[in-house]
């Protein structure tokens, strides 16, 4: 149904050119079966293909799983009216969410379009297909230079290897997980989401965190040219008083003829006495805490898929495609506050799962 007048579909349109996300739409426009067939079909499935049409069946089902177990887990009084949990047929779904006025059973069933609608960017082809062999590339580039020395975990081998408290590996995100993440952004695709695998170093001090990406630079574990510049975030260390500090240094070095580690020990010594930056103003996380503290980056590894099958034919050959992974330096106080308090992850997700509820299910959260 479209709106008065000369018959603008508002809502869709700024969606497509206003910088509205899809999910925030609160009506669609169509009026037969037929119609909603071809959107369907504009989405990217055919009704008439029965695989299509059981992969739909699919995310419907993870869809109502996802409401019922994370969005509606505390909210006893809430429950999605039987008729929209029992209707399979995806055209009738998108028939009820164009009704007007707004009832009770087209928002139930808006809410539900969302998540399936999130769901179906919610997984990529590459990933799972090929998520062991990309993610064993990537790792690849950091095991050779991890090790251990007189009980002690260390990146590096030679002269620039810096201590650890800790290494981890980040484990792909289940997918409650992703969805979550998804619906809290305005861009709700899988593409957006950069942190798919990564890998966090847990220093002794803060300082350390920066010779942890001298060395990661400096051996070619990273690429700087792939660091994509919107995701780097810093609220350890202040880079621009990091620097001034290190020219005058350099400066007093001169006349006391000091050697590199004296150097480097002093700078310890004055980030160790220094608090915290600020953080900025705007982060790309309005989920993360102000006292949580870190480096992060996101880099791009450039995988090679040998052998694999591609083109109509079914010929064998070889697949590239850039891949991110997420690179995290914490200092250890900093580690030990992200496992409690504001800080944590705990209360990180907390915060992002109310913000999805609302988003999802908005007015139906308020009903008597």
């Amino acid at each position: 149904m479209t709106t008065e007048g000369i018959g603008f579909p508002w809502e869709t349109l700024n969606a497509i050119v206003g910088g509205r996300s899809a999910i925030d739409v609160p009506v669609l426009q169509l009026r037969t079966l037929e119609e909603a067939e071809s959107f369907i079909e504009c989405y990217g499935f055919n009704w008439h293909h029965s695989n299509d049409r059981q992969q739909l069946e699919a995310m419907r089902k993870s869809a109502l799983e996802y409401i019922q177990d994370v969005l509606l887990q505390d909210e006893p009084s809430v429950s999605m009216p039987l008729e929209v949990v029992d209707q399979t047929d995806m055209r009738r779904l998108l028939l009820w969410a164009s009704v007007r006025p707004l009832t009770e059973r087209q928002r139930w069933t808006c809410a539900l379009l969302r998540v399936m609608h999130t769901m179906a960017h919610a997984t990529s082809t590459l990933d799972e297909r090929f998520s062991r062999q990309i993610r064993d590339q990537i790792l690849d580039r950091f095991k050779p230079h991890m090790s251990r020395r007189g009980g002690k975990l260390y990146l590096g081998h030679g002269a620039d290897s810096v201590e650890l408290a800790h290494f981890e590996v980040k484990e792909s995100k289940p997918l409650y997980s992703v969805l979550t993440k998804l619906l809290h952004k305005v861009e709700n695709v899988a593409a957006d989401i950069f942190d798919w695998l990564g890998v966090r170093f847990v220093t002794r001090e803060r300082f350390d965190a920066l010779l942890v990406v001298r060395y990661l630079r400096a051996h070619n574990i990273i690429m700087f040219a792939n660091i994509k510049p919107t995701r780097s975030r810093n609220t350890l260390i202040d880079l621009e008083w990091m620097r001034s500090q290190m020219e005058l240094l350099e400066q007093e070095a001169l006349g006391r003829d000091m050697s590199a580690q004296e150097q480097i020990d002093a700078l310890r010594k004055a980030v160790r006495d220094r608090p915290y930056p600020e953080p900025p103003s705007r982060s790309y996380n309005p989920f993360s805490s102000l006292a949580y503290h870190s480096i992060q980056f996101t880099c791009r590894h450039y995988v090679r898929l040998p052998d694999v099958i591609i083109g109509p034919g079914g010929v064998p050959g070889e697949q590239r495609f850039f891949f991110p992974f997420e690179v995290q330096i914490l200092d250890e106080e900093s580690f030990e506050l992200s496992r409690s308090g504001l800080a944590s992850h705990d209360v990180y997700k907390q915060r992002q799962r109310a913000a999805v509820k609302r988003r999802v299910l908005g007015s139906l959260l308020d009903k008597p």
